[in-house]
């Protein structure tokens, strides 16, 4: 399974991560930091007042490979 997993940093400085399951491929690194920039522009993810997506650090495939055992 893959799926992309962008760290951020909060309104304090902070670091918040954020993955999203099935990402698909295909997808320019830009055109992914644009879709990770316009999350910053909104302000419906704060806790305490803390925006908690203020800034794109970075972001990644993470992919896992799960191994049955029975």
């Amino acid at each position: 399974m893959k799926k992309l997993v962008a760290i951020f940093k909060t309104s304090s400085g902070r670091s918040q991560t954020w993955s999203y399951p099935t990402p698909g491929e295909g997808k320019a690194p830009e055109e992914i930091r644009g879709f990770l920039e316009r999350l910053t522009m909104l302000s419906l993810f704060k806790k305490d007042d803390e925006k908690l997506f203020n800034q794109v650090v970075s972001a990644k495939y993470v992919e896992t490979v799960e191994t049955i055992i029975f």
